[in-house]
């Protein structure tokens, strides 16, 4: 609803007093027509708004009305007292009627501005409680692809081939997964305070704000570790290192976020454990578990791949095979452990004789055989001699008498001498069974 200003309050009360007084001064007989005109004052009141003049006019207005009939000179003034008397009492009808009117409607305009009120409050309130739900939502969300992409991570941990390949994905795992902090993964014994107490009481550490932490002095932290996280990394039940994570900023790390970074851990370790089970696994299938160099299935296997090899490089490979002369005169003669401890020495005396490309088995009882890659028979020859002079300088001693060893060597070439694994084979154990029958001690290649 409009209001008038400040002058209109004024100018409107003046221009009415003012039409009022100038018709009775012009018409005084005509008091009884012109005298109710003053309650234009109380419309215009109630329609101001103004609350303590008005009383003001109905006071000079009701003693107007007594007044001015008196002061007439035309009429019967016990006419004009009784017709003022009258419209007097109009006039306060008037008014009162208004001030309810105006009353009501301020109770009302009250009473809806204190609903509106209530309502904004209502509004307020609603509007905190769904930005803190948003928030919450966002909050859960984020944690939600927080964990699967943490979940994705570990899955692709878990298909790492090597301990190394481990530690890398674990090490990227966590700086993804606390963007802007560094991490870092330390193998071997403790190297700090850090390190010492996580080994010591053999439990991850949290120091969510470094220069407020009770537990340690300031001086042992650097300017950017002011959050920081250390966790220990196990493998077999033994601590094989410590996984690391800093911040510039406190309060960066929580304790789910330690939580989190311990179950990778954990998870690494375990993968890592995996690995080398697999590789202890199937070093026991593919290695002979006396002598330490690789079975007879393996040989055949690695026979095969250096044909192929071969085939594409045009470059030729060769193959010795290994007899120890007389072996079963050391079981008869000093028992079965003799035998093995010779089994053993041949074994280690064969593996160093060899390049690390190459290829030494153990190929049944006391015979071995060896893959010489990249090199024809003339080469494979020199090796094996090489091996033989070695085995021939070495003493035994069997419950106080001194002996020796010596083998018998055969070599054969790819692709000059067989086109296949089989026949190579044959070959090289052809010529070994000559060295045997030349006497022994000696290798032959043709």
């Amino acid at each position: 609803m409009l209001r008038p200003n400040a002058f209109a309050k004024v100018a409107g009360p003046a221009a009415i007093l003012s039409a009022v007084g100038w018709s009775l001064w012009l018409w005084p007989s005509h008091f009884l027509w012109i005298y109710p005109g003053t309650g234009a004052l109380f419309i215009w009141f109630s329609w101001s708004g103004e609350k303590e003049v008005k009383y003001i006019f109905l006071f000079l207005i009701t003693a107007a009305g007594f007044i001015l009939p008196n002061l007439s000179k035309g009429g019967d003034s016990i006419y004009l007292m009784a017709g003022a008397i009258a419209e007097v009492l109009c006039l306060w009808l008037l008014f009162f009627s208004l001030s309810n009117s105006e009353s009501s409607r301020l109770s009302a305009r009250e009473r809806l501005s204190a609903e509106e009120a209530a309502a904004g409050d209502k509004i307020k309130n609603l509007e905190d409680e769904l930005a803190r739900y948003r928030m919450h939502l966002d909050s859960t969300l984020a944690r939600i692809r927080d964990k699967g992409a943490l979940s994705a991570a570990i899955q692709d941990m878990g298909s790492a081939s090597t301990p190394d390949e481990v530690k890398g994905r674990l090490e990227t795992l966590l700086t993804n997964y606390f963007p802007g902090s560094r991490v870092e993964l330390r193998s071997g014994a403790p190297r700090d305070f850090a390190d010492k107490w996580v080994a010591e009481r053999k439990i991850p550490l949290l120091v969510r704000n470094s220069d407020a932490d009770s537990r340690f002095s300031r001086g042992l932290f650097g300017p950017e570790e002011k959050s920081f996280m250390a966790l220990p990394l196990h493998l077999f039940g033994s601590l094989v290192g410590f996984v690391r994570a800093s911040a510039p900023e406190p309060d960066r790390f929580r304790a789910e976020d330690l939580r989190g970074a311990e179950l990778a851990c954990t998870l690494a370790g375990v993968s890592m454990e995996n690995i080398r089970l697999f590789e202890t696994v199937n070093e026991l299938a593919i290695k002979d578990g006396l002598t330490g160099l690789y079975t007879h299935r393996a040989f055949q296997s690695r026979v095969e791949e250096e044909i192929l090899r071969s085939a594409r490089a045009k470059v030729p490979f060769s193959v010795v095979m290994v007899d120890i002369d007389h072996f079963k005169s050391y079981n008869d003669t000093y028992g079965h452990q003799a035998g093995d401890a010779v089994l053993k020495a041949v074994a280690e005396a064969v593996s160093a004789g060899v390049r690390d490309v190459d290829f030494a088995a153990r190929y049944g009882g006391e015979e071995f055989a060896l893959v010489i890659t990249g090199a024809g028979k003339a080469q494979a020859s020199a090796s094996a001699e090489n091996i033989r002079r070695v085995l021939e300088a070495l003493s035994f001693n069997f419950g106080g008498r001194q002996s020796r060893v010596t083998a018998s060597f055969g070599v054969a070439e790819f692709p000059a001498e067989a086109a296949a694994a089989g026949q190579l084979v044959r070959a090289a154990d052809e010529r070994l069974y000559r060295a045997k029958e030349a006497g022994r001690n000696r290798v032959v290649s043709a």
